[in-house]
Parts: structure tokens; C-alpha cells; sequence
């Protein structure tokens, strides 16, 4: 914050906060003389309200006071610190690049092979494109009348800056927070999220508890394939570990906890922590309004589920979320437009993201019930095709304790000596030469006893 800011902060009447608006727009300071202590100021707002010249430029300091300092007051989602990893470059896209440990190979298999140090060897390189999803703005309006009156009422100067930023930058901060919120309440409920059960969780001490979580606290920090979806050799070092609980969770803490909810003991958990309102409590008629047909609603059930989670731990790099940077590198575009017929002025606050998660990042999800595959089905079961056609089929993977929900595809060895292919997204490829029928199988990845299959009859 530059010095001007800060001094902002120490301002303690309407007086000395129109002073500081003066100073910092040139048009203002040329033309307008600074209120002297003890004065009304409503002569200078008369001024000011009456002239559009002077009334944008006030407009436009008060969107800087608003961003830079009342947003200090503001209510700030508790993950800003974890979540946000910086601005679009370049386009409308974020390429994610995750290189795994290189391939390992044997001396004696190799020694006499002259030519084998010659080959080339690809780098195990993975990577994922995460898209600018996320345009939005906020929309208010502020009249001639209530600028007037601003000037003419104690405390106004400081209400109506309040007023034309609250609304918008609220709106702009508590949305972020929910659908973080909701992408990472998706990813437990797809089982994305390693999950690692808990047993008997109710009759464990708190301590007892979070001895468990240390325990894979700890674990992460060693290379695995276990803790991402990708199953690449990622860790996650402690300083970037975020152990986000459940406020319910943190309260239940004892005394006898205290230092281990609070990580100042070496003994106990190391990671970061952050609070969440409750994995099974969301605004979901705003997430409707924010996300629109990109939401997915809850059932109760799902709801009911992730009411159980106590907490979950996840990397720094976790949530992909950048900022498209603006014409002034901020993450929001701020603009208003005065309306002649009506008196009032519009004030809109712009924001577009890429509101994603890693698929490569460690995350664990801590869970009451033990995780179980119960059953999966393929649609369609059966089907015709013809020749040199494709078909898209689909997996449900119904399951408990938030296990893994992804399938592989597989086809009978027939259908693959006759070039029959299927995509890992299940996407069924049938060559113009192929005949007879194709068994589809999927199999849960999660328990590879729980599969289904499909016939597909190329006619």
C-alpha cells in the first residue's frame, strides 16, 4: 500500500476523507479548494454533484478507496492465500505441466546393446488444460440525490464509498469462496480425492484423531502415485500442505488439543490450516446463479455425505484459479456510466477466471465411512452400429465413503485384433472393416472385482 493509502487509514471525518479525494485526482485538485476543519463540506459536494467532470472523477477515487483500503473491512474468503495462483499470461488458457521421475533401467540388460545409447528417451511429461471458465461482473446504482446527501450527513462520505464498493466487491469475494467451495466438494464426491477411512471416528479422542491425520500428513511428503487421480510420483512438503477443517471439527477441539489445532508443536500436525462452513453446507440457489449451466446440484444425499467429512488435506497447487488481467493488471475491472435521463450512475465490478483443480496435485479427504464400490452399470447395455461408426458409452459407479468413481474400459481380444478401439473417456471407435459384436467391459478402478459390460452389435 503506498504511503497516500495508509495515510487514508488514519482519516477520521468526512472533512479529512475528502480532503485525501481531492489530492489524489488531478482534475479535483486544480479545480476544487480542500474543506477547511470545522466547515460543512455540503458547499464543495454542490460543487462536485453539480459538475459531471467533477463528479466522475470522485466516482473514480472512490472506486480506489473502496478496492484498496474499506476492503480491509470487507469479509475476505479464508482460502484467498492458498487458492490463486496468479494471472492469464496469455490467451484464454492455462497448461498445467507435471513431469513424473524418469524411467529406470537395468546395466546387465543393457551393457552389450551398442546402439541402445542412442535411443531417445521421452520425459514422462503429463500435462492439463485448464480453460478460462469464469466471466462475471456485479451491477449497482448510485443517484444524484444520494451523493448530495453524502455531503450534507456525517459519516455520508464514508457510507456512500461503502456503499457503491460493498455490494459489488462482496458479491465478488463470497462467490469465489463457494465455488472453490463447490469444486472441491465435486472432487470428493468423484472420488478424486484419495480417501482414507477413518474407523470407529466417533469413539476416538480428538487427539486420537488427529493423530491419524498426522500420520498421512506425513506420508504425502514422501514421492507416491496414491494421492492424485493422475497417479504420477507427486509429494507435498508440509509448507504446502492446507489442512482445511470443519468448523465443527476445530470446535470439538479440547485444551488438551489446542497446540495441535493451532500446528505449534513439532510433535503434532505441520500443515496450514484453514477453516470451511461445513463440507455439506451450501448456497446453493447462488452457486445456481453464479455457475448457471455449468452447476450440478447436490442430491440430498450427497449433501448428506459430505456433512460427515471432518477435514481434508490438499496441496498448495490444488486449485488452479488465475485471474484474467485487465487493462490495469487487476484482477477486476471496475467502470461506471451516468445515465442522463435517470440521474443515476451505473457501477459495474468485471471478473473473469479459470476456476479449476489440478489433477496432479496430492489432496486427501479424511472419511467416517469406509470407502466401498457397490455397484456399476453401462449405458446403453446393448446397441447396433454400422461399420465405421462411433458410439459414446458411459459408466455410473455407484459408491460409498467417496471411493474413486472412475472405470477403465476394455474391449474383448477379437474386437481389438479387428482395430475396434475405446478411448479412456469411453468413446467407442468401430472400423469400417469390423463385424460381428463387441463386448464393452468397464472396470472400476477403485475394486477391479466391480465391472459391467456392454454388447455391441455392428450390423
Amino acid at each position: 500500500m503506498s504511503k497516500s493509502l495508509k495515510s487514508l487509514t488514519t482519516v477520521k471525518n468526512d472533512a479529512e476523507l475528502l480532503s485525501y479525494i481531492i489530492n489524489q485526482d488531478p482534475v479535483l485538485q486544480e479545480n476544487i479548494d480542500l474543506p477547511v476543519q470545522g466547515e460543512s463540506i455540503a458547499p464543495i459536494g454542490k460543487i462536485i454533484v453539480s459538475n459531471q467532470r467533477y463528479k466522475n472523477a470522485f466516482l473514480n477515487i472512490c472506486n480506489v478507496i473502496g478496492l484498496t483500503v474499506i476492503n480491509d473491512k470487507r469479509w475476505r474468503s479464508p482460502w484467498d492465500n492458498f487458492t490463486e495462483k496468479g494471472t492469464l499470461p496469455y490467451g484464454q488458457s492455462i497448461r498445467e505441466i507435471y513431469t513424473d521421475i524418469a524411467n529406470v533401467y537395468d546395466y546387465n540388460e543393457t551393457k552389450n546393446d551398442v546402439d541402445h545409447f542412442l535411443e531417445n528417451v521421452v520425459p514422462n511429461v503429463y500435462q492439463y488444460m485448464h480453460e478460462l471458465n469464469y466471466q462475471k461482473y456485479y451491477k449497482t446504482t448510485t443517484s444524484d440525490e444520494e451523493m448530495a446527501m453524502a455531503f450534507n450527513t456525517e459519516g455520508g462520505l464514508f457510507r456512500l464509498i461503502d456503499n457503491i464498493i460493498a455490494s459489488l466487491y462482496e458479491g465478488y469475494e463470497y462467490d469465489k469462496y463457494i465455488v472453490e467451495k463447490y469444486l472441491l466438494c465435486r472432487r470428493i464426491l468423484d472420488g478424486t480425492l484419495a480417501v482414507e477411512y477413518i474407523p470407529n471416528y466417533a469413539t476416538l479422542t480428538p487427539r486420537e484423531r488427529v493423530a491419524k491425520m498426522k500420520a498421512l500428513s506425513n506420508k504425502l511428503t514422501f514421492r507416491k502415485p496414491n494421492y492424485n487421480p493422475a497417479g504420477v510420483r507427486s509429494f507435498s512438503a508440509f509448507e504446502d500442505q492446507y489442512f482445511i477443517m470443519n468448523t465443527d471439527f476445530d470446535a470439538d477441539m479440547s485444551v488438551d488439543v489446542l497446540a495441535t489445532s493451532y500446528f505449534r508443536n513439532d510433535a503434532e500436525l505441520k500443515s496450514n490450516m484453514a477453516l470451511i462452513d461445513g463440507f455439506g453446507d451450501h448456497d446453493t440457489n447462488r452457486l445456481l446463479e453464479v455457475l448457471g449451466t455449468q452447476y450440478v446440484a447436490f442430491t440430498e444425499a450427497e449433501l448428506t455425505a459430505l456433512a460427515t467429512v471432518p477435514a481434508v488435506i490438499i496441496d498448495r497447487d490444488f486449485f488452479q484459479v488465475y485471474n484474467y488481467s485487465f487493462d490495469n493488471e487487476a484482477p477486476t475491472r471496475s467502470t461506471e456510466f451516468f445515465n442522463p435521463e435517470s440521474l443515476k450512475t451505473n457501477h459495474w465490478l468485471h471478473t473473469w477466471k479459470v476456476m479449476s483443480s489440478s489433477p496432479f496435485a496430492p489432496s486427501i479427504v479424511f472419511s467416517q465411512v469406509e470407502p466401498e464400490v457397490n455397484s456399476v452399470t453401462v449405458s446403453p447395455a446393448t446397441a447396433t452400429v454400422t461399420a465405421g461408426q462411433t458410439i459414446q458409452m458411459s459408466a455410473v459407479v455407484v459408491t460409498t465413503g467417496f471411493a474413486n468413481k472412475a472405470v477403465q474400459w476394455t474391449l474383448d481380444s477379437t474386437s481389438v485384433e479387428a482395430g475396434v478401439d475405446i478411448t479412456e473417456g469411453g468413446l467407442l471407435k468401430v472400423p469400417a472393416t469390423a463385424t460381428g459384436t463387441i463386448t464393452v467391459t468397464a472396470t472400476s478402478i477403485y475394486d477391479a472385482t466391480k465391472s459391467a459390460t456392454a454388447t455391441i452389435t455392428i450390423a
